[in-house]
């Protein structure tokens, strides 16, 4: 069963381009569309790969980490939101308990 597929905002420029191309194959603009579709995937896919683990080299001692931060809305690479999400989070499980017992203690009275 043939399957419809849509393409949005498509400039202006490639469309017009594909009609050109379409007139000089004597195809309609439909036809030439899937003529594309079919020499695209007629052709041998590259192999997937397996990724390269990400690099995450240690901090040298002494250096304090960036305090800048990526306005609001751009995208981080994995490296780089890795990084950031180790500078924010706790350091430790021993320093979220310390926390809890100074809490617990407060609360308290000890």
């Amino acid at each position: 069963m043939p399957v419809t597929l849509t393409i949005k905002h498509v400039p202006d420029r490639v469309a017009d381009r594909l009609r050109l191309r379409a007139a000089a194959s004597h195809r309609s603009l439909q036809g030439e569309l899937t003529a594309i579709l079919e020499e695209a995937v007629s052709q041998v896919a590259p192999q997937a790969r397996e990724p390269e683990p990400p690099t995450y080299a240690a901090k040298p001692p002494g250096k304090a980490a960036s305090k800048t931060l990526p306005a609001h809305g751009t995208r981080l690479a994995l490296g780089k939101l890795w990084e950031r999400a180790r500078r924010l989070g706790p350091a430790s499980k021993s320093e979220s308990g310390a926390i809890v017992r100074k809490l617990r203690d407060e609360r308290y009275g000890r």
